[in-house]
């Protein structure tokens, strides 16, 4: 009886492996191609810095009408206005660098003296006497135009990732940032004498004790939520990587046993046959499969979330999470990888203002000590100063501050979306968004202006990607395909290592 009990428990043992591995196998077959798209297109992505993907132009035809919402913000963020002719202006963004002498009806490219078009990711516009200087902070250093007369100059840091520029605390002097890490100084007259600013021993006071999980949950989809800015990234690459693999293994391996089995004479010797079954086995289940199981799982959950933002944001700003118990990024211990903006003010060198992801941080030490501004919220934006004004913009509000710099920030009224830029034209306060130009009155509220954007007529890569990622380019609906292939996913994740857990190498 014994032996029978234990005959018995072994064949029900197999009989559930060989289930498991069917349902394994078929639910891979049938999800490969999709998930293998989710994987190379989500790599692309988390790399909004590649210059390709950003300025690779695609027929707008081929974005869905949702993504064509997003098209405006791509062709011009940043602008720059003569100060003796209100229908003369410069535009940038990552597509690059235009100008217009008639209000916008016709726009010429600026070129680079190289001819290359590095991403615009910023201006600052400095005052010399009646002259006006225009720093240009782009993916590949800084440059520098002496008004609308000059020529287009390198400045300095040549090859760096430059995603911060702004008027410095006295005359002749910029702030920026480096990759999101340093805080820096330099003289336009003398830039190869940067300075850094010490953020090696940096203490931030007033943070939220509490996050919404949607915020967290964004930051951890997005690349942000883990460790630092780059390590986050690598690992929602890993799993991109991961989903590549595993749909690529899986079906090869399916495939060539097949094959093989259908037509022996064309079979490669059974040395040969073992030997790339074992390789695609150990990469597919023993490695991968393993390593990659905690990164696709909670980009395919937050995925499916995403899927339904409307339903995932009021869902999840209704749960609030202990910060303490987030991941190490959340707790600032370090402020490498978290600047999004800095500013500096007129004749206190000391004091600097940041834009996070817990929104403004202040410091009047020289970023020793950081406070966090509770008065605009704690929610990333973007941070900018224009004369003697500064502006902070989020999806949702948008601030001022009036030219005494005081700690007061004030409404504006009017502007749709996020703030990009903002300037001071002859004919009044211009701030610049994705829906266009809105020109400003004595009280800050604000009326679109007849002002346009260049007709580029085309759309880009990224946000084709973005199509493609989401399945709005095939339809709006596509989502629902979207969420039962990403839960076969899941199950395949799950069920991987139960398989592997018998056979193991």
């Amino acid at each position: 009886m014994c032996d029978n009990s234990i005959y018995k428990n072994k064949r029900d043992d197999i009989v559930k492996r060989l289930v498991l591995l069917k349902l394994h196998r078929w639910l891979g077959l049938f999800a490969a191609t999709w998930l293998l798209t989710l994987g190379l297109t989500g790599i692309f992505l988390d790399h909004d810095e590649w210059r390709w993907l950003r300025q690779t132009e695609v027929p707008e035809n081929w974005l869905s009408k949702s993504m064509m919402r997003y098209l405006p913000a791509t062709v011009m963020r940043y602008v720059v206005v003569d100060d003796a002719n209100a229908d003369r202006w410069i535009g940038g963004s990552e597509r690059g660098l235009w100008i217009t002498e008639n209000r916008g009806k016709q726009w010429s490219r600026l070129s680079f003296p190289d001819q290359s078009r590095p991403q615009v990711m910023r201006f600052a516009k400095i005052r010399d006497g009646d002259n006006r200087i225009i720093v240009i902070a782009t993916d590949d250093g800084l440059w520098r135009m002496d008004g609308f007369a000059g020529p287009l100059e390198r400045l300095a840091m040549r090859g760096r990732f430059i995603n911060m520029v702004s008027p410095g605390s006295v005359p002749g002097e910029i702030v920026g940032v480096d990759d999101f890490e340093t805080i820096f100084r330099m003289s336009i007259d003398a830039p190869s004498n940067y300075e850094a600013v010490d953020l090696s021993q940096t203490t931030v006071h007033g943070l939220p004790q509490q996050v919404t999980m949607y915020r967290f949950l964004f930051d951890l989809h997005f690349g942000y939520g883990l460790f630092s800015r780059k390590v986050s990234t690598l690992i929602n690459d890993f799993g991109g990587v991961s989903l590549i693999v595993l749909s690529l293994t899986g079906v090869l391996s399916w495939f060539l046993k097949r094959r093989w089995r259908r037509r022996p004479e064309r079979a490669p010797s059974g040395d040969t046959r073992r030997l790339v079954n074992l390789s695609l086995y150990r990469l597919h289940a023993p490695t991968i499969g393993i390593v990659g199981i905690v990164p696709i799982v909670y980009l395919a959950i937050t995925g499916i979330l995403f899927n339904h933002i409307l339903m995932f944001i009021e869902w999840g700003e209704q749960i609030d999470v202990d910060r303490e118990r987030l991941p190490y990024v959340w707790q600032y211990d370090s402020l490498k990888g978290e600047i999004d903006q800095v500013v500096t003010y007129p004749d206190q060198p000391e004091k600097l203002s940041i834009s996070t992801r817990y929104g403004i941080l202040n410091s009047g030490d020289g970023g020793k000590t950081w406070f966090a501004n509770t008065s605009t919220g704690a929610e990333r934006g973007q941070l900018l100063r224009s004369d003697d004004h500064l502006f902070y913009s989020t999806n949702s509000r948008q601030f001022f501050t009036k030219p005494d710099y005081s700690d007061e920030w004030l409404a504006m009224e009017g502007v749709p979306s996020i703030v990009y830029d903002a300037e001071f034209s002859p004919e009044g306060l211009m701030v610049k968004n994705s829906r266009g130009f809105f020109l400003g009155d004595g009280d800050y509220i604000f009326e679109q202006s007849d002002i346009r954007h260049p007709d580029l007529n085309a759309g880009t890569l990224y946000l084709f990607m973005i199509d493609i990622h989401t399945g709005n380019v095939f339809h709006p609906e596509f989502r629902w395909v979207s969420d039962v292939i990403t839960v076969m996913g899941i199950v395949m994740v799950i069920s991987g290592p139960i398989l592997w857990w018998r056979r193991r190498w």
